[in-house]
């Protein structure tokens, strides 16, 4: 076996193409350059720095330097739009860009594209609502002395953005980078707004948003607002002082209670006379499910009884076990977590100016959206046919990981083909994915 090197030009990244399609057809991507405009001797409209921040996330890599290796990426220059900066350029106008109210421009290019996906819906006996899932997670940067950096709840240093995602497939809504010292629910109301008036300008009803936090925001101003936006909601109590055993025995005779095992119970019981504090107009409910121990899983007894309590406040007519149900799919926000830091690469910003480092964890907003999107298109498009009646259906697939996108989809080989003043991306014979990838930008 020998290496050669020859005159074709070949990309490793076929993807681009998808990509690219994704932010051609997004009305608000043109906010930027008239909202944000360049300065009038600057060689690179606002809307190609954009492009490129986003398109570099969309390939897996994040650093300034990373953006070198495709100044010559054809591919990667058509979805730019032009000449790909170069990392001292793309470093400076971020960080002046960052200086702006780039925001709100951003938003309004997320809601076009939530505007335009698919959403997976929870049916709950018969009322279809849309989980809107808020959550703090840790960016570990160990060592570091960027702007912001400080010690996290993870007892870490970091940062501790915050971050908002929708419908079971986890796009994502809004982040915002906080420093690692912030407490979670100092501007949670302000950003739970905005994410509230992103899904609202996407064309999303209030009413079927189910809002679904944990208890580091269980807070009488957070509930307010989310009574006030008219929004469903599951918030976890934190029951500081709460005794769980006095709590258990309240609502011990609600309803009959699960017997799991010998010797492990579970209760659940609903409280309506009980309110968040500082807020007596509450009109919700109070739902506990308590989980008493009296012989371990080993077999040993216990001289006292072990109580494991949770309790939530709701506006949602349900039973218990279906709240408690819900609230525990909560947790797969941490699997969107993974898929930033992990398969995207955004663990460690590129930035020492926190300004800067929150701007490029917004436009990571967009990158995973249009891999999110490409991934359900291919979902859709490659799933088998439905069974027929009276076989056994089998779990539907409800999202691919964005690492699988990025393998499958995005760092696809071809061949640029110029032929008749046509353009072409030739893709090899044992490309399986091909007819996916073209059935995906078809409909892109």
């Amino acid at each position: 076996m020998k290496f050669m090197q020859g005159s074709e030009e070949i990309n490793s990244n076929g993807g681009f193409s998808l990509v690219k399609k994704q932010l051609d057809g997004n009305i608000r991507m043109k906010d930027w350059d008239a909202k944000l405009p360049a300065a009038p001797n600057s060689l690179y409209p606002t809307s190609a720095i954009v492009r490129s921040g986003i398109g570099l996330m969309a390939a897996g890599d994040s650093g300034y330097a990373d953006i070198e290796k495709f100044r010559s990426d054809f591919l990667f220059r058509r979805l730019v739009g032009g000449d790909v900066p170069s990392q001292e350029t793309f470093r400076q106008r971020l960080d002046a860009l960052a200086e702006g109210d780039w925001r709100s421009v951003l938003d309004a290019s997320v809601g076009d594209l939530l505007s335009r996906v698919r959403l997976t819906r929870i049916d709950v006996d018969g009322e279809e609502l849309i989980p809107l899932d808020i959550d703090v997670s840790v960016l570990e940067d160990t060592g570091s002395r960027k702007e912001g950096v400080s010690p996290t709840y993870r007892k870490v240093n970091g940062y501790a953005p915050i971050f908002c995602y929708v419908g079971r497939e986890g796009f994502m809504v809004a982040n915002e980078l906080r420093p690692g010292s912030q407490h979670g629910e100092n501007g949670a109301v302000e950003f739970l707004k905005r994410c509230v008036g992103i899904m609202l300008e996407a064309g999303y009803k209030a009413g079927e948003l189910l809002v679904r936090v944990d208890s580091g925001h269980d807070s009488s101003d957070f509930i307010e607002a989310l009574s006030e936006l008219g929004v469903k909601f599951l918030v976890k109590r934190n029951l500081r002082s709460e005794s769980p055993e006095q709590l258990l025995d309240s609502i011990r005779h609600y309803e009959d209670p699960q017997q799991v095992r010998p010797g492990k119970t579970i209760y659940r019981g609903v409280r309506s006379d009980k309110s968040p504090a500082n807020f007596p107009e509450y009109r919700g409910f109070m739902v506990v499910e308590a989980v008493e121990r009296t012989v371990l899983a080993d077999g040993q007894a216990l001289l006292m009884p072990s109580v494991e309590l949770s309790s939530w406040w709701t506006n949602l007519p349900y039973s218990v076990r279906r709240c408690a149900a819900l609230y525990r799919d909560h947790g797969t926000s941490e699997q969107f977590h993974s898929e930033l830091k992990c398969d995207m690469g955004i663990e460690l910003l590129p930035s020492g100016n926190m300004k800067t480092n929150a701007l490029v964890l917004g436009l990571a907003t967009m990158a995973f959206n249009c891999l999110r999107s490409i991934g359900q298109a291919a979902l859709e498009i490659a799933a088998p046919p439905a069974d027929e009646e009276g076989k056994e259906e089998k779990p539907v697939r409800v999202r691919y990981r964005l690492r699988t996108v990025l393998l499958d989809y995005i760092k696809v080989g071809c061949k640029i083909v110029r032929h008749a003043n046509q353009l072409f991306q030739k893709f090899g014979k044992n490309c399986h994915n091909f007819l996916v990838m073209k059935e995906i930008y078809a409909r892109c």
